[in-house]
């Protein structure tokens, strides 16, 4: 239960630090889900021109994803829209 509420607050907290960044780029709309055993599930499911248009779309799919979650067996879920510059991933691996 602790990982379901961390993974909701790092949600949050990006959707709210995406807010300051720049209309100019393009945004792309996240899936986020973590499924009954714990595994957590970060996913783009597309990109939009705009933060709006990237919010229309993410109104558009709220319905289609509940029925996914049961299928699924997903506890939470969050989508959240983030300019094309932020991968709420973190950091890709790489060595040096």
């Amino acid at each position: 239960m602790m990982r379901v509420r961390r993974a909701v607050i790092a949600a949050l907290s990006l959707l709210a630090w995406a807010t300051t960044a720049s209309a100019e780029c393009a945004w792309v709309t996240w899936l986020t889900a973590v499924h009954q055993t714990g595994f957590r599930d970060i996913t783009p499911i597309g990109t939009s021109d705009s933060k709006a248009a990237c919010e229309q779309r993410v109104a558009g799919i709220q319905k289609s994803l509940e029925a996914t979650m049961q299928e699924r067996h997903m506890v939470v879920s969050a989508m959240i829209c983030l300019p094309d510059t932020v991968d709420p991933r973190g950091p890709k691996g790489g060595g040096r």
